[in-house]
């Protein structure tokens, strides 16, 4: 609002009202000589109001609307393979995001585990408890747009001596005793009248906040649902490692008898006993440790359903290969899909709306008063109408000394909303980033995983080799030793890639803001959602 709009306006309003008053004096029968005084009354507030509100200009206008970024047209992911076939993906446009993630990777035993959490998931209860709070503040703080009407009824009995009532009674004559009983009640009403939209500012931002939270549920629920699908594949990679070590276990166990058998015959020294033993109590102990593992994965997987984490499931699981890429889009619709960079959005214009209405907190307000009220002996005559009292009162009110409270109330909102502006940017700066680091982790993800199965494929075959050696007294047993730990360490890196591609397939998902539900699932309403009233108009 500029500085002329702002004292037009007001003088505007001045006038008006001067008007309307003057008018109701002629009605009341009052005389010109009586009214000029009020009039000049009125232009006197008026003017004071214009001069005092001529400096009062905010500063909510120089804020950007926006997060102030530049977005690159296309993501930048750092390319780890040299492959033709990497460098061709890189050239192809990118595909838009589509919802339905969760589908893609085809399990169904993580389908039903994600629908049992987004019904019994104690944060995401939450999170909709407080998207039920906020649309309700809306209605809350909407209702100082329209007249408080209320509603008083009092009573009251007494009585009467008749002796009392004429001054004492003759010798002989009784007392009589009269009860009076009354009743009394008053309809008021309070208004004020929103000329500034200070008023409308503060529901605007209320309706922005609701908005936000919606935003931030549908964060959580994208949240949850990625917390799921990564506990899931941790547990199913922890399992996995449990019948890896007993493999492993079991290997070992079966070289140890083989080298006693040797022993026994003289071809073996006891050192070779010794030493196999020790690997056979080591492994012993890594299985212990990779059961707790695989329990420890299995209670946390049960606290995200919201279910009791005990230890009684058991699990067929595997992990599945991803062959396909991600569909990224384009950086700059990530603003418009991200929820939690649209919730600080909204949540950065309401601090905005919230300013503005501090700052109109300075301004004149208007407000009306009135109430009608009778005392009769009867209910049904209270509001007689040739009886019952009436009383309206309008008034114009300019603060002029708070002791700097309303101004240091404005700059408190301005500052609200240059932290907002912060959190929003910064927001808006993480989520690119998550997106880029989990595009570029996949690329190395996928070059280390082709290398490791590689791996698995050389140290199967030098294992094979050193047996046979070993077995014709070429080699010694830490020659086969070695080949065992090269062998299942391989196989145990070589899942926790697979796992490792699984989890940051799903943080890229999460990333891009993607919906993990189809627009179908959506619309047929098998996605369990909150219950939520819809605010009053």
């Amino acid at each position: 609002m500029t500085s002329t709009n702002t004292n037009n306006s007001l003088a505007t309003l001045g006038n008006t009202m001067i008007d309307s008053a003057m008018d109701r004096t002629k009605s009341n029968n009052m005389s010109s000589d009586a009214a000029f005084p009020l009039k000049q009354s009125l232009q006197a507030a008026s003017l004071a109001a214009v001069l005092v509100l001529s400096g009062c200009m905010s500063k909510v206008g120089n804020l950007p609307e926006e997060a102030q970024v530049k977005i690159p047209e296309t993501w930048q992911p750092v390319d780890t393979a040299v492959s033709p076939s990497s460098e061709e993906s890189q050239k192809q446009p990118p595909k838009p995001v589509v919802g339905g993630w969760l589908n893609s990777l085809n399990d169904e035993a993580l389908n039903a585990h994600v629908e049992k959490a987004l019904k019994n998931n104690p944060d995401l209860l939450g999170s909709a408890g407080q998207l039920k709070n906020a649309i309700e503040q809306v209605t809350i703080t909407g209702s100082g747009l329209w007249p408080q009407l209320r509603f008083s009824v009092d009573g009251s009995t007494r009585e009467s001596s008749s002796a009392a009532a004429t001054g004492g009674a003759a010798q002989g004559d009784a007392d009589s005793t009269t009860e009076i009983r009354s009743i009394g009640g008053t309809l008021g009403v309070q208004w004020e009248i929103d000329i500034w939209r200070k008023l409308s500012q503060r529901k605007k931002a209320a309706a922005l906040g609701a908005q936000a939270q919606s935003e931030l549920y549908k964060a959580a629920e994208l949240s949850l649902v990625a917390n799921v699908s990564r506990a899931w594949y941790n547990l199913a990679t922890n399992k996995l490692q449990l019948d890896l070590a007993q493999k492993r276990l079991d290997s070992f166990q079966n070289t140890a008898k083989l080298i006693e058998e040797n022993y026994e015959r003289g071809l073996r020294s006891a050192l070779d006993v010794y030493l196999s033993r020790t690997d056979v109590q080591l492994q012993i102990s890594a299985l212990a440790d990779s059961k707790f593992n695989y329990v420890q994965a299995l209670r946390a997987l049960k606290t995200l359903l919201g279910e009791y984490p005990d230890a009684s499931t058991e699990l067929n699981v595997n992990l599945p290969e991803l062959a396909s890429s991600v569909p990224t889009g384009l950086p700059a619709d990530l603003l418009t899909r991200r929820p939690d960079v649209k919730a600080s959005q909204l949540q950065y214009q309401a601090q905005i709306a919230n300013a503005k209405a501090a700052h109109r907190d300075r301004f004149p307000s208007l407000n009306f008063s009135g109430s009608i009220g009778e005392s009769r002996d009867t209910f049904n005559s209270i509001f007689d109408s040739d009886n019952s009292i009436r009383n309206i009162i309008g008034s114009l009110t300019q603060p002029i000394f708070a002791a700097g409270a309303l101004k240091a109330e404005e700059r408190r909102a301005y500052n609200d909303a240059e932290i907002a502006y912060a959190s929003l940017l910064q927001t808006t700066l993480t989520a690119f980033e998550e997106v880029e680091n989990s595009l570029t982790r996949e690329n190395v993800l996928f070059e280390q995983h082709r290398a490791i199965k590689e791996a698995v494929k050389l140290a199967q075959g030098g294992l094979d080799l050193a047996l046979d050696r070993y077995q014709s007294g070429i080699e010694n047993y830490t020659t086969v030793l070695q080949s065992q730990r090269s062998l299942f360490d391989s196989l145990s890196n070589e899942l926790n890639l697979r796992n490792a591609l699984l989890q940051n397939r799903i943080g890229i998902h999460l990333a891009l803001g993607g919906d993990f539900a189809s627009a179908e699932s959506r619309e047929a309403g098998t996605v369990p959602a909150p219950s939520i009233d819809k605010p009053d108009d």
